[in-house]
């Protein structure tokens, strides 16, 4: 009875199983659909296709290879510095100074960025594989070691969210187009009513300094000996 019971479980277990790889397996045959029409959109012929996927991966290439180009320079900048910094730190800091001078225009990397950050998981792999490699060295102190991660990754995330919201902040106080600039507009017509109200109200007390509209204001009384 209960060897019954026990491949029941299991063979529910198993259709669950099923159900969920054929929902995933949908899922990503209906993404890969939608990416393929956004890539081919306008495409009628397999050679426009053909044509269209090669520009694509032409572009994707040559923005991969000035997004290096920039590394290999930060490279060489931390190889004459007198003092020792990691070479992809300055190259990411050389990157960050092209694009605010606008002497590296965004469009011309957008594409291999979106790329690098779509596919970001598989650039963990290799250090994931080098770290279970260690994992001898690092039994010991597992404990610390998972502190260190879990603590570090909160201070990333929220040291990356206040830095864009600052960065959005000052984009938006500058008149560029962002996300925070409805709520800057926002608040900024939210102070002009509120000094209008502000300057209105003063007006309404001045005017009712200078025109007093209590009763008998204004009305003097007669002299005794005039009336007579």
């Amino acid at each position: 009875m209960k060897s019954n019971n026990d491949a029941a479980s299991v063979k529910g277990c198993a259709r669950k199983i099923w159900a969920h790889f054929k929902e995933f397996v949908v899922s990503v045959k209906g993404d890969l659909k939608e990416t393929h029409d956004e890539m081919f959109k306008g495409a009628d012929t397999p050679k426009q296709r053909l044509q269209r996927s090669v520009r694509h991966g032409l572009l994707l290439l040559a923005q991969l290879c000035l997004i290096m180009g920039v590394y290999a320079a930060g490279c060489a900048l931390a190889s004459v510095l007198p003092i020792t910094l990691p070479g992809n730190i300055l190259g990411m800091v050389l990157l960050l100074v092209l694009l605010g001078t606008h002497i590296l225009k965004t469009k011309y990397i957008s594409e291999a960025c979106d790329y690098l950050i779509d596919n970001m998981s598989v650039f963990f792999i290799p250090a994931g594989v080098a770290i279970m490699g260690c994992f001898s060295m690092l039994e010991a102190a597992a404990a610390k070691f998972a502190f260190v991660c879990i603590a570090t990754t909160v201070i990333v995330f929220l040291a990356t969210s206040y830095t864009v919201l600052f960065v959005s902040w000052i984009m938006a106080k500058m008149g560029k187009d962002t996300a925070l600039a409805p709520a800057i507009e926002a608040e900024n017509a939210a102070k002009a009513q509120a000094g209008s109200a502000d300057s209105n109200s003063t007006h309404a007390e001045g005017t009712g300094k200078h025109h007093p509209h209590t009763p008998g204001a204004g009305i003097v009384s007669p002299v005794a000996g005039k009336e007579a």
